[in-house]
């Protein structure tokens, strides 16, 4: 698999199935901006707020669609949702066969402008989970620092010198991160990059 960070802000997304996998696929794709529809002859609490098409599927549902997720409970049904997509070069992910699709979700965590995404390539999505998880109170410190960060690298950019990727390098030392742990004011003070 190629990992990507895919962006489907405003971008129609559809996902068949009504269950748990489902919702879960659709509240996923809605934090992330996208248009969300859903296909389903039943629906379990959750699916209010997103666009529903109570009814069997058919292929022009997904007509006009960025991506598709086939998430129902029948596999033969999955796969001929995968093969409709395919044949009008719509990215299609079928829930629970990775082999089947053109990509994967991974487990991801977000903190502010960071996002940590794991994958196991499909083959135990609940170590990727776990994986996130544990990660996730480092996320929050980085985040913390992340728009000074930003900031130093946008002048470090800017300026006329051949060392810039040091410059970058020794910001995320352990010298640096140290600093950043114990006095965030002296952190600030060492970034000063105006000398």
């Amino acid at each position: 698999m190629y990992p990507v960070m895919l962006n489907v802000f405003d971008r129609l997304c559809t996902v068949v199935g009504g269950g748990k996998v489902a919702l879960h696929k659709a509240e996923k794709l809605a934090e992330s901006g996208a248009r969300v529809r859903v296909v389903s002859m039943s629906f379990i609490d959750g699916f209010e707020t997103f666009e529903t098409l109570r009814k069997k599927y058919a292929p022009s549902d997904i007509e006009g669609s960025f991506l598709v997720i086939a998430a129902t409970d029948d596999m033969d049904l999955n796969k001929k949702i995968a093969d409709d997509a395919r044949g009008r070069n719509i990215l299609t992910a079928v829930a629970d066969n990775a082999a089947y699709s053109d990509f994967i979700s991974p487990a991801s965590v977000t903190s502010g402008d960071i996002t940590l995404s794991v994958s196991t390539n499909g083959k135990f999505p609940m170590l990727a989970k776990k994986l996130c998880l544990e990660k996730s109170e480092e996320l929050d410190f980085f985040s913390g620092i992340l728009p000074l960060l930003s900031e130093c690298r946008r002048r470090v950019i800017e300026m006329n010198r051949t060392d810039k990727s040091e410059l970058l390098e020794f910001m995320l030392s352990d010298e640096m991160l140290g600093y950043a742990v114990g006095d965030r004011k002296l952190f600030e003070k060492k970034l000063d990059l105006s000398d």
